[in-house]
């Protein structure tokens, strides 16, 4: 989570990457990519040049820029790309527009009032439990994108170890209930950091881990009135 400023307009940044079960790497890969993404856009918002983040090319580029940086770490690592392999989920949310772009699974879910939506559905690539990551060549061609030319009230990121709980497979949605609760408590919070440990024992609880054995990742963010 990251915010910053252009002139007088203030931006939340949000990112999310889920490392590859498979890529030796995978940790390294997901900070980085969370990280340059993260640095680019804030390089962007200084040089007064974030109206490409508001567009498919703009997200492009940077998508491809983090990939650059993966590539580059791969081969200081003498590791191929893929064993850095992540998804990359971003939204870039402003006073009254939001960037949201999503590579692979995960979701990316908005709303106010106790009513939630997906973005995107996961993309959950060709097969079965497989899914598009930053390292393929022509992730490009998967990348999700959405303009909102609107006031967005409170967001959500997660990755795919809670879509189980989170999302309606039958209606492709949010589960509105999920997000209804967190986003409650998240609204009423005088200190947020206060909430940190009920959510951690949340995510780790035996309901949680019995429906799934992925990694967990979940970023809330609510506009205050």
């Amino acid at each position: 989570m990251h915010l910053t400023q252009d002139g007088e307009k203030q931006f939340l940044v949000l990112v999310c990457a889920d490392g590859a079960g498979s890529a030796s790497h995978a940790e390294i890969g997901s900070q980085l990519a969370c990280t340059t993404y993260c640095d680019s856009v804030e390089k962007l918002l200084l040089d007064r040049d974030g109206e490409q983040l508001f567009t498919r090319e703009g997200q492009l580029s940077l998508f491809v820029r983090v990939r650059a940086a993966l590539v580059s770490k791969a081969a200081e690592l003498e590791v191929s790309v893929r064993e850095l392999a992540c998804t990359l989920l971003t939204a870039i949310v402003g006073p009254d527009s939001a960037s949201l772009t999503q590579l692979g699974d995960g979701a990316i879910v908005i709303g106010a009032e106790n009513a939630y939506h997906c973005a995107f559905w996961p993309d959950g690539g060709e097969y079965a439990n497989q899914t598009n990551f930053l390292s393929e060549e022509d992730f490009g061609k998967h990348l999700l994108f959405s303009r909102l030319d609107e006031r967005v009230d409170e967001i959500a990121l997660m990755t795919d170890g809670l879509q189980r709980l989170a999302l309606n497979f039958e209606s492709r949605d949010a589960h509105s209930p999920f997000f209804a609760g967190f986003f409650s408590a998240l609204r009423g919070a005088e200190q947020p950091d206060e909430l940190y440990p009920d959510f951690i024992t949340f995510l780790k609880s035996p309901k949680v881990n019995s429906r799934t054995d992925d990694d967990k990742t979940l970023i809330l963010a609510t506009r205050r009135q």
